[in-house]
């Protein structure tokens, strides 16, 4: 009983976490994989957490009028693309390289939430009114391959979308970035 307890409060603390930035599935995925397989765990985090998406894009709608249109656009098709290469890239591969993956993954993810506010200054603006056309090709690069990285395995992708929206963007508002 105690362990269904335990389930519960960690996926409203993971759900609360994700609705804000992201890294949720830091916290359901390891604990899924006590009672499921590492791949059934892994998907399994990701449609629990599922709702917290658009809670997060409901509470910061009011930002993305100060998001230009098109940037939603420019990350529309790589996110979609890499989400589902991501996925395929895991049912290829199978639980023997996922499990080999998974922890180094997870310090990727850890890492950049710990070093985020070292690589990103936050200034408290709107967001750049342009991307520099020359980096958007890299904008869509690294969205795509974010994209893959959270269609593999999920946990962490709020701060690595972040973390990208960040850097490549100019979006140094988190509320903007959420938003987007």
């Amino acid at each position: 009983m105690e362990i269904y307890v335990l389930f519960f409060v960690a996926a409203i603390a993971a759900g609360a976490i994700n609705a804000l930035a992201g890294g949720g599935g830091l916290i359901t995925f390891p604990l899924l994989t006590l009672v499921l397989p590492p791949v059934t765990a892994d998907a399994t985090s990701a449609v629990a957490l599922l709702l917290a998406y658009p809670a997060a894009v409901w509470r910061s709608r009011g930002q993305l009028s100060r998001v230009p249109r098109r940037w939603v656009w420019l990350l529309l098709v790589p996110s979609l693309l890499g989400g589902l290469s991501g996925a395929l890239l895991l049912e290829w591969t199978g639980d023997r390289n996922f499990i080999v993956l998974v922890p180094w993954l997870m310090l990727v993810a850890t890492l950049l939430i710990v070093l985020r506010p070292v690589l990103v200054r936050q200034r408290h603006g709107s967001p750049r009114s342009s991307v520099e056309p020359v980096f958007w090709p890299v904008a869509t690069a690294a969205t795509f391959v974010v994209a893959v990285y959270g269609g593999y395995f999920g946990a962490g992708i709020g701060i690595l979308l972040i973390g990208t929206l960040s850097l490549l963007m100019g979006m140094d508002d988190i509320r903007h970035v959420v938003a987007l």
